[in-house]
């Protein structure tokens, strides 16, 4: 038997929000309830004419729950279409396209500017963490890029302890080609993120190199920015 026509406008909002417009719900919940959840986690679990219930996962990784109040209530359902691109609206400060008939498609909260936030993301220096792990790191590669920092002749046999030099001198080769090859996979890491948020080539190179000299924190950096601009 087919279902109610409320059931069915609930059903497809719920299915189109969840897999097309998870920004929009936590837009919602940043707005109306001054809540922050990790990008792309939000989900919306149940409405009604007056509220919201959308569940999400905090910074801490914890799973949530939050009610977002709808303001004045809805009549009936078939106004939620309205409605809810009116708080995104709201929310966001941005005008959207009036979407179809959830009784005939999905509702389409489709800006009506061309333009996105990719790209708005520009290149930052290296915090305290990032300076530390890049000064630790061009040392590793200075003295495993060639045999005489850990020779007998070398400078770190007086700064170092022995067991260390030894070991650094006895496995250079092959310690060298490992931090090369981690460093090289976080470079990529941190191109791939840039590569889709569009940001421009000179970007692109500088986050690139960050990666390779500075590793983690840089990941850890752009992920945060990403994360501040809203993506």
């Amino acid at each position: 038997m087919a279902a109610p026509p409320a059931a069915a406008i609930k059903a497809r909002i719920m299915q189109y929000m969840n897999t097309d417009r998870p920004e929009t719900l936590e837009d919602y919940l940043k707005f109306y309830n001054s809540i922050n959840p990790v990008p792309q986690s939000a989900k919306l679990v149940d409405f009604d004419l007056d509220f919201m219930k959308i569940e999400y996962t905090t910074p801490s990784g914890s799973k949530d729950s939050s009610i977002v109040k709808i303001n004045p209530p809805m009549s009936n359902l078939s106004e939620s279409r309205v409605k809810f691109v009116a708080m995104a609206e709201e929310a966001t400060g941005k005008s959207y396209h009036q979407p179809p008939d959830p009784s005939t498609a999905p509702p389409q909260v489709t800006p009506t500017t061309t333009t996105t936030n990719k790209g708005q993301i520009g290149w930052t220096l290296p915090e305290w963490p990032g300076l530390i792990s890049l000064s630790g790191i061009c040392f590793g590669y200075w003295a495993l890029s060639h045999a005489y920092p850990l020779s007998p002749e070398g400078p770190l046999i007086r700064i170092l302890p022995t067991f260390l030099v030894l070991f650094g001198r006895n496995f250079r080769e092959q310690l060298f080609a490992m931090m090369i090859g981690i460093h090289v996979i976080e470079g990529m890491i941190v191109a791939g993120k840039c590569l889709e948020q569009g940001m421009s080539i000179p970007f692109l190179v500088l986050w690139t190199i960050n990666g390779f000299f500075e590793g983690g924190p840089a990941i850890m950096r752009i992920n945060k920015l990403i994360a501040q601009n809203g993506k």
